[in-house]
């Protein structure tokens, strides 16, 4: 999967639906991936469930393109709902 802005907001909008369908505010990569693979946007692994997922976002963050609420801590990556991340506001914002 290549690294596009539309490519990264089709896999947060497929994520994101399938944590409010099943009322979790976070997801692993490996649970990821399978929903992924389930909309038919990234195959995932028999051998090695959520490879494939793990590393796109290491490219992405390798990039410095990696959404905020995309996660890495000690290796393992935890994937939030996308609507839970604050919008902070900008200086110019609240002095225009």
């Amino acid at each position: 999967m290549t690294t596009t802005r539309e490519n990264i907001s089709g896999v947060i909008k497929v994520l994101d639906e399938y944590m409010i369908r099943s009322g979790k505010e976070e997801i692993n990569e490996m649970e990821a991936n399978r929903e992924l693979a389930k909309a038919g946007l990234l195959a995932d692994e028999q051998a090695h469930p959520g490879r494939p997922l793990r590393e796109w976002l290491r490219k992405l963050r390798d990039s410095n393109i990696l959404p905020q609420n995309i996660r890495q801590n000690c290796g393992a990556w935890t994937i939030r709902i996308s609507t839970t991340i604050a919008k902070k506001p900008t200086i110019a914002g609240l002095f225009g």
